[in-house]
């Protein structure tokens, strides 16, 4: 298996988790479930750190892409980095503060409120900027997302 494969068949695991999560821990914020919540803390950062590798085996597979497709375009695959790097350090944010909120409020009965909502936004964050990321590495090989994109406009 080559990084680029790696990186085609793993990438959608962080887009699919994040989004699933969001919603998982916006239903236990809502509901006041703290044992679920601290669960979906735990499975956020293992979903951070699914992302490292997806994110490391980006810039192999663009190397490899623009050496099997020469008239591949640049500026798609910049912009996929770009948007690749800026949800690699929200995701690590946000799964970093997870593993340090279950250390700093390990002895209270439940988190603050403050906290619990302010985390779930920037879930939210997170959820949007890799499934843009998705989006965006979608439309270097995939002209159909262009082609719709295209039309919508």
């Amino acid at each position: 298996m080559t990084l680029t494969q790696f990186h085609l068949m793993v990438n959608h695991l962080p887009i699919f988790g994040m989004i699933v999560l969001f919603f998982l821990l916006a239903y236990a914020v809502i509901f006041k479930k703290e044992k679920l919540i601290r669960i979906y803390f735990w499975y956020i950062a293992a979903t951070a750190l699914l992302t490292i590798p997806v994110f490391l085996t980006g810039d192999p597979s663009s190397e490899y892409l623009k050496s099997v497709f020469p008239g591949v375009n640049n500026d798609l695959i910049e912009n996929h980095e770009t948007f690749g790097y800026i949800s690699l350090i929200v995701i690590l944010v946000l799964g970093v503060s997870g593993l340090a909120a279950l250390r700093f409020f390990k002895n209270k009965e439940s988190l603050p409120s403050w906290f619990k909502y302010s985390y779930l936004v920037l879930a939210l964050i997170s959820a949007l900027a890799i499934s843009w990321t998705g989006k965006t590495g979608g439309e270097i090989r995939h002209t159909e997302i262009t082609s719709v994109n295209s039309v919508i406009k």
